[in-house]
């Protein structure tokens, strides 16, 4: 099953969602590491304190309470577990989850899983997009990372590439396959549109990323952008 993804340049990308196995996996992984932890620690603390004040006791606890916020917030939306079997959260409007969108994620977690987590497991299956409780609120879902997304049409330059051609901006190397296929689907959306809108926004983030000056104008630089990623990459 596949998410449809839109992007702010308005381009839609489709993404495998991660199999109700694979999240159930990654969960029971998680769960395991977190068992570990709580032995070790409920061992170190009667060592250590023995008898002491039990308050003490729901310090050990902090860290498996914050586990998944922490792991999702440094591990790119991604914990230990779901790591391991190659998933991860991403946002439905294309943007980086941040804080606000993994806090939510967290704070339902609770609700998601009780009853055993068949809450969740209901939400997963009959929503469409791979969504519980806490990824409706914030917008977000979990995607397969081994599954390559399905990226737009990248027919969009009509002309060939010579076999002498000279790259103009050879920082294109710092782009990857999914940005420039992100460009081709721009250009080909101003060509039956005529909305220059997109095209002038991602020209802008695309010079900065290159850290490039040039006079060309958007359309053109886009298409140049491309042929010299086309060449330089065919013939690395």
């Amino acid at each position: 099953m596949q998410v449809k993804v839109q992007t702010s340049q308005n381009v839609y990308i489709h993404y495998e969602l991660a199999s109700l196995g694979a999240r159930i996996g990654a969960y029971l992984i998680d769960g395991l590491i977190m068992a570990a932890y709580i032995i070790a620690a409920l061992i170190g603390y009667f060592q250590l304190f023995g008898d002491a004040e039990s308050w003490i006791l729901l310090i050990f606890y902090i860290p498996v309470m914050l586990y998944h916020l922490v792991s999702e917030l440094s591990m790119d939306g991604q914990s230990i577990g779901k790591k391991q079997l190659s998933i991860k959260v991403i946002k439905l409007d294309g943007t980086q989850p941040g804080l606000g969108s993994y806090l939510l994620r967290w704070i339902l977690r609770p609700v998601d899983f009780l009853f055993y987590g068949a809450t969740a497991i209901l939400c997963i299956v009959i929503g469409g997009k791979g969504q519980r409780l806490g990824d409706l609120a914030a917008g977000t879902t979990v995607i397969n990372t081994k599954k390559k997304p399905v990226m737009p049409n990248k027919n969009v330059l009509k002309e060939g590439i010579k076999e002498d051609y000279e790259p103009t901006f050879r920082q294109v190397t710092k782009l990857s396959e999914q940005d420039v296929q992100i460009i081709m689907e721009v250009l080909t959306a101003y060509r039956k549109t005529g909305d220059v809108r997109a095209v002038e926004t991602l020209t802008e983030k695309t010079r900065q990323l290159l850290e490039v000056n040039t006079d060309l104008p958007p359309v053109k630089f886009l298409h140049t952008v491309v042929k010299d990623y086309s060449h330089i990459t065919a013939n690395a």
